[in-house]
């Protein structure tokens, strides 16, 4: 539908303004390019598509052309608006006491479940800044910068999954805040069993001894998995089959042991070897030693199991990829601050289930 729209100019100030474009809630500064109607549909798919295959959906279903400046300039008008609210809540929340006065300022919005679980990560994605090649002085290569993601998931009566998810480029501490107040949300308060699964990073251990004291931490086993096997190709390099045999009984142990049959396991190989192996190599076990000793706490794999734990990052990794990967690490793809903040923030919205609460917020107009 095409509608001709009186425009009139100010004398002093040289704006344009349509009297109609408020009648048709369209938002200022637009040209009148897109309505809101058909923003909400075209973001919902920028979500997950990139631009060029948004174009011939577009086109295909609404027998609409749109450029490239046009959707980028809408997607990161309407998924700032989306980074500034999450950023005015966490501003809100720093504002209270730690204890009853932050938890009380928190809007649960779920029942709580039997047993929740917490998980967090970070992914790098490609962007449009340049860096100094460490391999050749006279170039520059694509920066690439890290989005930490967390996830909240669960099972309901039916033992079916749920799951909300948040990302962001902020510091450990304000990431964390991040996680906490989505994990209330969903009534973390409430829920008899809290289970905290990540990585052995820095920052994850951060969020989790700072916000997340009262959960049971679990070391992901499939991320320890990756260390034994780190370590058994440094021990067997270029032998496959050497490796994949010092990798079953490493994690046989593990699985029927925990954490600290490994850790023995480990240490008798090391015992035994003596001076029969190189220095490196018994730096390589050492390592994995050094690594696994203290974090044999949140490595009880066998009581993990038979609680029926996840004990895997299969959820986190999932997320990773839906918030990330499909849509920040296309083909050639590079991204501002900015964007990847926006595209993020779109699709956090698309997946926790609040797409329609947040364009009821009027994003077009609160960013025009």
């Amino acid at each position: 539908m095409v509608i001709r729209r009186a425009r009139y100019q100010c004398s002093v100030s040289g704006k344009f303004y349509c009297p109609v474009d408020a009648l048709l809630d369209l938002p200022a500064g637009t040209g009148g390019v897109m309505t809101v109607s058909l923003s909400r549909r075209a973001l919902a798919l920028s979500t997950r598509m990139d631009f060029h295959e948004l174009q011939r959906q577009l086109l295909e279903q609404h027998d609409v052309s749109v450029s490239d400046t046009t959707l980028d300039v809408l997607m990161q008008r309407v998924g700032g608006v989306a980074e500034a609210d999450r950023q005015n809540v966490l501003d809100a929340l720093l504002t209270k006491s730690v204890g009853v006065e932050r938890e009380e300022a928190v809007a649960v919005k779920l029942p709580a479940p039997r047993r929740m679980y917490v998980s967090c990560d970070g992914i790098f994605y490609p962007t449009r800044y340049k860096e100094p090649d460490p391999d050749d002085s006279e170039q520059n290569r694509i920066k690439y910068q890290e989005m930490k993601v967390g996830t909240v998931f669960w099972q309901d009566q039916k033992n079916r999954w749920h799951k909300r998810v948040v990302s962001s480029r902020d510091d450990s501490e304000r990431f964390g805040l991040n996680l906490w107040h989505l994990a209330v949300e969903c009534g973390m308060l409430n829920c008899p069993e809290v289970i905290f699964i990540s990585d052995g990073g820095g920052w994850c251990n951060t969020v989790a001894q700072t916000y997340f004291k009262e959960a049971l931490r679990i070391l992901d086993w499939y991320h320890l998995s990756e260390h034994v096997w780190e370590t058994g190709r440094k021990l067997y390099p270029g032998d496959e089959t050497a490796t994949g045999r010092w990798v079953a009984v490493a994690m046989d142990y593990l699985h029927d042991h925990s954490g600290r049959g490994l850790l023995m396991y480990l240490e008798r190989s090391l015992a035994a070897r003596g001076e029969t192996i190189s220095a490196d190599k018994r730096e390589t076990l050492q390592a994995l030693i050094n690594y696994l000793s203290p974090r044999l706490t949140i490595t009880e794999y066998v009581a993990y199991r038979e609680k029926g734990y996840v004990i895997g990052s299969g959820m986190m990794e999932s997320t990773c990829k839906q918030v990330v990967s499909r849509r920040l690490k296309g083909p050639g793809m590079q991204w501002s601050e900015r964007g990847a903040l926006a595209i993020a923030a779109l699709i956090g919205q698309r997946i926790n289930g609040s797409w329609p609460e947040f364009w009821q917020s009027r994003p077009l107009q609160r960013a025009a």
